[in-house]
């Protein structure tokens, strides 16, 4: 697919809002955090670029502004410009001590520039004691879910601008369309946005204890990338996935009645409708929201806790069954004498987590079921293990158990070693209906199907993955040299062809391509139209040209947060993917199901020319984007499982090859005979677990052995493991 990436859009578009600043007045600068790890105080010029802390401006010539006469660092010295807090040196949080007043980007005298603080950006945290105003906006940034910014605001604290807003996780221009941003409001922190505008909200706003939030302009919700087109982030457009506002104290004051901001941000009522207004962490809860109008401000609080807590329980979990390396937000509420259900769990719970003794998770096996402080479980082996919490000296009155399994679930496989006519059978399920077709030139012969790069491809049924919440694809291949450019190894999504702006790019889908225009391999899992905007890509640094019967196997893993690929056995590339509780498109909403963001984004779309079959357009040697060549090669065999497979799992395919398939035993006998100084460990190719684990000790805990090297000897896997010197007890997982 030919694709302008997501970085060079905001590259592209940071060069022209800094341009058109500059162009302003031309003794506007920019001044970039340059902190180091330990060394993160606003206020010490060291960490500044310019070697100075904004506003002062020791750089200024005459004529100063405004008939300053005073010199740089004078008593009316002058800043006008961007502030940038990025992660430049690896510094990675910014504090604004108590009693530190910084006003970065505001005149003395009238409004001389629109002046931004871009950032905290890429994972950054910024924690203000003190206080932090501008002129014009700030724009915190983070495109991606695993590295989430935040800002920090505590007691004594204050935040405002008075130009126009906060652009949390959403903005006008694409700089601030990275909506993985929190910003939390602790103690009597008061932040105010007294400009035209207020909020621009695609984000986690979290307000606790008695902080005050006073957006004095509109709220708006949808972005609006500089220059205008489609949205740059998708997460922004297409629902509420990625923003709420979570009421556990304190005051939110808003515009009078219902804030339209160009129609896109509803009102208060609409918010808690779509589960975004959370309070206590609650979505689509009303009765414990006040909401008010002076004629003024709309007034939202919340009904009083009424005393202290006195009862601690759990809500069932998202997945009861889950595969190996999944995690999962464990949702421990509280009941209070006025209010019930408040959250507790999370790094971002219905209170401020000083207000309550943090809970204790406790899992009756954690060799199967790790939980985090923050009570995320993850599954870290087969088996089943029930999780129990207090907090304080309560403890849970329920319990909640997750078992994990580690089956091989094999949905479709195509062999290509004899069809009906165009048709080639799927000898798993043995259905008609999910037969492939050969489209063009491609032609069976010699147990394989042979693709000419020009017009042959094969075609899947449509809805092939619907409804699947984990993905393998699995093939072996033998490509062109070189192969086509952007030619797809398999596509599975949509294909626009409305004749709009984003004619024929294609959107919410998955797909491989051994040769991209940046002469690299790349897997795809790309969301919302046109799909490569909200791409997210395993890249390998080279290409997969001239290779023969190589073994390609791509993991679509949401749950556990990763995709991945692999060839010949060897992991080549990895990317971070949305999880269950990162998700851009359904944060809580009613519209999720439980569901993976996988099985979201290839159901039912109804703006894809109105379709509403699920990934319509399944393709082996052909891309969803029309503009992209035909894949030149030759494939074996093609197989999809509606199961992450692990790499012991996919090393053995690797060895088994394309006609043999891991086996149904899974009572097996390990053989173990001693060779100089390795051990050699054998059981039988049928067997259906084929990762080898080891402990020192009989009861565990057991991991895998990763300084063996696993072959395949006739009937059976060999594995060689060098001798420690201690007691090793071996398994099969």
């Amino acid at each position: 697919m030919k694709k302008m990436t997501i970085g060079r859009i905001l590259c592209y578009t940071a060069f022209v809002g800094l341009a058109l600043c500059l162009n302003q007045r031309v003794s506007a600068q920019d001044d970039h955090w340059n902190g180091t790890p330990g060394n993160n105080l606003w206020n010490n010029p060291a960490n500044w670029s310019e070697g100075i802390v904004p506003p002062n401006d020791a750089t200024a010539v005459p004529p100063y502004p405004c008939g300053n006469t005073n010199g740089p660092g004078g008593i009316a010295a002058y800043f006008a410009g961007n502030v940038w807090l990025d992660p430049a040196n690896g510094d990675m949080v910014i504090t604004v001590p108590a009693g530190d007043i910084e006003a970065p980007g505001v005149p003395q005298c009238g409004e001389e520039n629109y002046n931004t603080i871009y950032g905290p950006e890429f994972g950054m945290t910024l924690n203000v004691y003190g206080s932090l105003s501008w002129d014009w906006t700030m724009a915190p940034y983070a495109p991606n879910p695993s590295a989430r910014s935040h800002i920090n605001m505590y007691n004594g604290s204050s935040m405002s601008t008075t130009g126009a807003s906060i652009n949390l996780g959403s903005g006008w221009w694409g700089i601030s369309e990275g909506c993985y941003v929190t910003m939390n409001m602790y103690g009597n922190s008061q932040f105010s946005a007294l400009g035209g505008a207020g909020i621009w909200w695609g984000g986690h706003l979290n307000v606790y204890d008695t902080a005050s939030l006073l957006l004095n302009g509109y709220v708006n919700m949808f972005g609006e990338p500089y220059g205008g087109g489609p949205n740059i982030n998708p997460c922004l457009s297409q629902s509420d996935g990625t923003r709420s506002l979570v009421i556990g104290g304190g005051t939110v004051t808003l515009p009078e009645g219902t804030m339209t901001g160009g129609g896109n941000s509803g009102s208060v009522a609409s918010w808690v409708t779509r589960g975004i207004l959370r309070p206590y962490g609650k979505g689509y809860e009303t009765n414990d929201l006040i909401i008010s109008d002076n004629n003024t401000n709309t007034i939202v609080t919340v009904v009083p806790l009424g005393g202290s807590l006195v009862r601690v329980y759990f809500q069932p979990v998202l997945k009861a069954s889950v595969p190996l390396g999944t995690f999962q937000q464990l949702v421990l509420v509280g009941d209070y004498p006025a209010v019930t259900g408040v959250y507790l769990s999370s790094s971002e719970p219905g209170l401020d987590p000083a207000s309550f003794p943090a809970p204790v998770y406790t899992s009756s096996n954690p060799n199967v079921i790790s939980v985090d402080a923050n009570g995320v479980a993850t599954a870290v082996a087969p088996g089943s293990a029930t999780v129990s919490a207090k907090v304080g000296l309560l403890t849970s009155v329920n319990t909640v158990t997750i078992t994990v399994t580690d089956t091989i679930c094999m949905a479709h496989r195509y062999s290509f070693t004899g069809s009906s006519g165009t048709n080639v059978a799927d000898s798993v399920t043995g259905n008609p209906s999910y037969a492939a077709t050969l489209v063009g030139g491609a032609v069976l012969g010699g147990g394989q199907v042979t693709l000419d790069g020009s017009t042959g491809y094969v075609a899947l049924p449509a809805g092939i993955l619907s409804g699947q919440d984990e993905v393998t694809i699995e093939t072996w291949v033998s490509f062109g040299s070189p192969i086509n450019t952007w030619a797809a190894l398999y596509a599975f999504g949509y294909a626009d062809t409305t004749g709009d702006v984003n004619n024929n790019l294609g959107g919410d889908y998955i797909a491989l391509q051994p040769h991209t225009g940046t002469v690299t391999t790349q897997q795809t899992f790309g969301q919302g139209l046109p799909g490569f905007d909200g791409e997210l890509d395993a890249v390998s640094g080279s290409t997969l040209d001239g290779m023969t019967n190589a073994h390609v196997v791509a993991v679509y893993h949401p749950y556990a947060g990763y995709e991945a690929f692999y060839v010949n056995g060897v992991l080549v590339a990895t990317q971070s993917m949305f999880n269950n509780m990162s998700d851009p498109v359904a944060f809580a909403g009613p519209t999720y199901n439980s569901g993976s963001i996988l099985a979201y984004t290839l159901g039912p779309q109804a703006v894809f020319d109105g379709a509403t079959v699920p990934d319509p357009n399944n393709y082996i040697g052909k891309d969803d984007y029309a503009g992209d060549a035909t894949l030149n090669g030759s494939i074996a065999e093609f197989r999809i499982y509606c199961s992450p497979l692990s790499a012991a799992q996919i090393y053995a395919d690797y060895l088994l090859g394309p006609t043999a398939v891991i086996g149904p035993c899974t009572s097996v006998t390990l053989t173990v005979t001693k060779v100089g100084s390795n051990v050699v460990i054998s059981w039988p190719t049928c067997s259906a677990h084929v990762t080898l684990v080891s402990s020192t000790s009989v009861s565990g805990p057991y991991t895998p052995v990763t300084n063996g090297t696993l072959t395949i000897v006739g009937a059976n896997y060999v594995e060689t493991v060098p001798i420690t010197g201690s007691n090793q007890f071996f398994g099969l997982q």
